[in-house]
């Protein structure tokens, strides 16, 4: 079952995840903490789920933008914004600290990944089918 959502575009001025700091820089003071806040979130299954919900219950329009995009990792953009929210962390950051997440923890985040984008999609899906039921009326 290999089924395509259609490609959604927005200008990043409408993206949450670029008003959030996502992909922003850091100063190195600033991104040892970040990394160590990484490391943190991916080390605890409840807050990795907890805050990647949030990726898709709160960014409407950059979760479109990044999740319809066939050519994105779209786990590791659940990943990465999970970190922005949980922490403030910048994409790059969270890019740089993963090779220190022990492997079991990255395993377990994967899975949570991968559950919470089924879970957008569908919610996706439902969404898109009730807007081309209310054009209809």
């Amino acid at each position: 079952m290999n089924e395509t959502i259609e490609r959604v575009y927005h200008p990043y001025t409408k993206w949450e995840d670029y008003e959030a700091g996502f992909y922003d820089n850091v100063s190195s003071k600033d991104k040892q903490l970040m990394i160590d806040k990484v490391v943190e979130m991916f080390s605890s299954p409840s807050l990795t789920e907890k805050y990647m919900n949030k990726v898709i219950n709160e960014w409407f329009h950059s979760c479109e933008q990044n999740l319809t995009n066939s050519a994105m990792n779209k786990i590791a953009y659940l990943g990465q914004g999970a970190c922005c929210l949980y922490a403030g962390v910048p994409s790059t950051v969270t890019m740089e600290a993963w090779s220190l997440v022990p492997q079991e923890s990255q395993t377990k985040a994967n899975e949570i990944a991968s559950e919470v984008l089924g879970k957008w999609k569908e919610i996706y899906k439902g969404a898109i089918l009730q807007k081309s039921q209310d054009n209809k009326c």
